[in-house]
């Protein structure tokens, strides 16, 4: 009864110091244990506003070679060459789907000028516009997150679509891939850094381009 007893005592002082050796990390011998709960801010959802510039462009020509006399020479009838350089904000929120997976849901608002350059037949030479415009695209990307919680900077894959809507209620849409990064995600506040590919259509004709964002950040 008695060695009962005292097997009864050390399972239960066991039980009770298990968990508690559970908050502490193993250090070397000598140091004090560092408390496990500081390892982890349980903030796996992101919602910040990206801040930043875009380089479109978009080109087409209409060429033929002529193969009668040598060397061969290549001759465009017309051709059309654009460029959109905007200032890009706008706000995104990660959510959290478990482990690494997210899902990106975001709103960015494109200010720039269009440039047009338009090879004239008639004249031979290159004729060029410019006009303001605005451009909304809604987005949607999966976003997988590499790092623990626990580390100060995370980084982050990202592959989606976008859509576009420009003026006069013009449509597009395209694929989306990038990469970027979560620094101090330990803390509330975060800085976020993303480089984002695009390349799809608008209004007819292929576009291609490229985000450069900021982003302040909250983590909850």
């Amino acid at each position: 009864m008695r060695n009962l007893l005292r097997m009864a005592a050390v399972a239960t002082s066991l039980a009770v110091a298990v968990p508690a050796a559970a908050q502490y990390t193993f250090t070397q011998p000598g140091q004090e244990p560092q408390p496990m709960l500081q390892m982890s801010s349980g903030w796996n959802n992101v919602a910040r506003v990206n801040v930043g510039v875009g380089f479109y462009n978009s080109g087409w020509a209409n060429c033929y070679s002529s193969y009668w006399s040598y060397p061969y020479a290549g001759y465009c009838t017309s051709g059309s060459y654009t460029s959109y350089i905007p200032f890009l904000v706008g706000p995104q929120v990660d959510v959290n789907l478990g482990g690494m997976n997210n899902i990106s849901v975001g709103f960015t608002v494109a200010f720039g000028n269009v440039t047009t350059t338009v090879y004239n037949q008639v004249t031979g030479l290159d004729e060029s516009a410019t006009k303001s415009v605005t451009l909304w695209e809604p987005t949607l990307d999966y976003v997988a997150k590499f790092g623990p919680q626990s580390q100060d900077t995370v980084g982050r894959f990202r592959v989606g679509g976008a859509m576009y809507i420009g003026p006069n209620s013009t449509l597009g849409g395209a694929f989306r891939i990038g990469g970027g990064a979560s620094f101090l995600s330990t803390n509330r506040l975060g800085v976020g850094l993303d480089l984002v590919l695009e390349g799809g259509g608008f209004n007819g004709y292929w576009i291609g381009g490229l985000q450069l964002l900021v982003s302040p950040e909250f983590h909850f």
